[in-house]
């Protein structure tokens, strides 16, 4: 696991630095970046408040997405909507106990790790921060 962590008087900073993986798949060769901590999915949460709980996963990010906070917010408040830019982000991979996902970054907001399933919402949803 590789992280930096730097503390000061009044705030924590952590530094996650995500691994590139190449795997095989059906349309041939495809590189994720590997977060080196699990993280805990909910299924179907239908805003931030609902996430936690869930078994620890392997993160793989196949995928970045950067939104404006707004944008963020109104997502946020209904992870279960259908969202077209969620439409074919799905990514299947050889690994057990792992989800393939999207990184949505939003500044002063959390990262959310979104494994749509094949759906055009967020079916399973992480969040770091």
């Amino acid at each position: 696991m590789t992280y930096l962590v730097d503390v000061c008087n009044d705030a924590i900073s952590l530094r996650l630095s995500l691994t590139s993986e190449q795997f095989t798949g059906p349309a041939g060769p495809v590189t994720v970046l590997k977060l080196p901590i699990p993280l805990s999915f909910a299924c179907k949460a239908r805003n931030l408040s609902e996430l936690g709980g869930g078994e620890l996963r392997t993160v793989f990010v196949f995928k970045r997405i950067d939104m404006d906070p707004l944008g963020f917010d109104a997502f946020a408040r209904n992870l279960c909507r259908d969202t077209d830019w969620l439409e074919g982000q799905c990514l299947a991979l050889p690994v057990a106990n792992a989800r393939a996902c999207v990184m949505v970054v939003a500044t002063g907001r959390p990262i959310l790790f979104i494994d749509t399933q094949g759906y055009s919402y967020a079916r399973y949803v992480a969040r770091l921060g």
